[in-house]
C-alpha cells in the first residue's frame, strides 16, 4: 500500500516490485543507473507516482523513435 501525502502517493521497492512484477533488484538497478527517479527517506527508497509515470512515457517515446 503506498504512502499517501494529501495529493503525493510514494512508493518503496518492495511495493513497485509487487505491482509491476519484477525483481526487487531490478527496481533498485533502475534507481541506481537514475532512470526511475527516487528519494532515500529512513533507510527506504521512495518513488513517487508522478516519477513512475515520467518513467513509462519516457519509455514510450523512446519506443516510438
Amino acid at each position: 500500500m503506498p504512502i499517501e501525502l494529501g495529493n503525493l502517493k510514494l512508493y518503496d521497492v518492495e511495493e513497485l516490485s509487487e505491482l509491476l512484477h519484477i525483481q526487487d533488484r531490478t527496481v533498485r538497478k533502475l534507481l541506481r543507473e537514475g532512470t526511475l527517479k527516487a528519494r532515500k527517506l529512513a533507510r527506504k527508497w521512495y518513488v513517487s507516482e508522478d516519477s513512475l509515470k515520467e518513467y513509462f512515457q519516457e519509455a514510450e517515446n523512446t519506443m516510438e523513435e
